[in-house]
């Protein structure tokens, strides 16, 4: 059996102002519950428009807003 390992980005290490598609949000159940509730969910188009002088926030666009996260919670929404 051959196992092929797939390495998901993160919206941490999102290039900016390139658009990625969410493939799942993994980590903290608290915080991946709430990325949920403001729309982070699998299939939308995500786009990291800024970030701040030591790397966070970062400020992403999903769904036509602009939402602040930081790195770790960026960290849990794979590409």
């Amino acid at each position: 059996m051959i196992m092929t390992l797939i390495s998901l980005t993160t919206l941490a290490s999102l290039d900016l102002n390139q658009p990625a598609l969410i493939r799942d949000l993994q980590g903290d159940p608290v915080v991946v519950s709430r990325l949920r509730e403001i729309g982070f969910v699998r299939g939308e188009e995500v786009i990291a428009r800024g970030r701040a002088p030591f790397g966070e926030p970062i400020l992403v666009e999903l769904r036509g807003a602009m939402i602040a996260l930081r790195k770790g919670e960026a960290a849990c929404v794979k590409l």
